[in-house]
């Protein structure tokens, strides 16, 4: 099924359209798997965060796919967007805890590697307030959060489709 897919020179599956076709369903599909956290980063800077706007709402929207048996629903866009303007940013927080506890939970229940939960997120959030002092460094946080929430997301996604046999379990 993977030979219906074509594959660019990083590994990454290249779908038509894929924020906005690819992941509209709750049907098994393939998903992403090789997502590259340093990509990400570099385009969230170039396109002032728009890029990683649209990239972990789609990785939301695949963790909905992915996670449809425990019965919980990751929300989109429109819904996290307005709740975070009118908690001052807090709803962003919650909805990130409850996104990365969703994700290890399905790792764990999987026997797969993954434990970036809710609770090392937010104490990566706090290094990064107490941080903000020294130039820098506060960037150096992110850049490793971003990395550990890339990371476990294509753990999840390499979970998933191994499950579906579309890719060979390594």
């Amino acid at each position: 099924m993977i030979n219906q897919y074509k594959i660019n020179e990083f590994g990454e599956i290249i779908i038509e359209d894929y924020f906005f076709k690819q992941v509209n369903g709750s049907g098994v599909q393939i998903l992403p798997f090789q997502r590259k956290y340093w990509k990400i980063f570099l385009l969230n800077v170039i396109t002032i965060g728009i890029y990683g706007l649209v990239v972990g709402f789609a990785m939301a929207k695949e963790t909905n796919i992915t996670c449809v048996g425990d019965g919980k629903t990751t929300n989109g866009f429109w819904k996290v967007i307005g709740l975070s303007i009118i908690t001052l940013g807090i709803y962003a927080v919650v909805w990130y805890v409850q996104w990365l506890n969703r994700e290890s939970a399905f790792l764990k229940s999987k026997n797969k590697q993954g434990s970036f939960n809710g609770r090392s997120f937010l104490l990566m959030l706090l290094l990064v307030a107490i941080s903000s002092v020294v130039p820098l460094l506060p960037i150096v946080f992110n850049f490793i959060i971003l990395y550990l929430v890339v990371n476990q997301h294509n753990n999840v996604n390499t979970a998933y489709n191994e499950m579906n046999n579309f890719i060979e379990k390594i």
